[in-house]
């Protein structure tokens, strides 16, 4: 699989859907753990081979690595240090057809 096929928004990919739907932090503020505002999430990168969400495209245009956040209830911590997030982070899967 090409590079460029492999990795694919999640809002491109109308036939997949998050494991676990709370997680979908699309639209969340990020804010750093003294409470510093970075933007918003304006979408997730799903690396497809894998199945699972790597990272979150920014408003900006900023790629956010995944395993750097944790998922509060309606914004999201982004944490400096490797292994600090408590967020366990979301698998994606392809829809059942219906």
């Amino acid at each position: 699989m090409h590079h460029e096929d492999r990795f694919a928004d999640l809002d491109a990919l109308s036939k997949w859907q998050l494991v676990n739907e709370e997680q979908d932090i699309r639209g969340y503020p990020v804010r750093s753990v003294e409470g510093q505002e970075y933007g918003k999430i304006e979408d997730m990168l799903v690396d497809k081979d894998r199945e699972e969400v790597l990272a979150v495209r920014m408003e900006d245009g900023r790629l956010v690595a995944a395993e750097r956040l944790d998922i509060h209830d309606d914004y999201v911590i982004y944490t400096r240090n490797d292994g600090t997030s408590r967020t366990n982070y979301t698998y994606t899967r392809v829809r059942p057809r219906t």
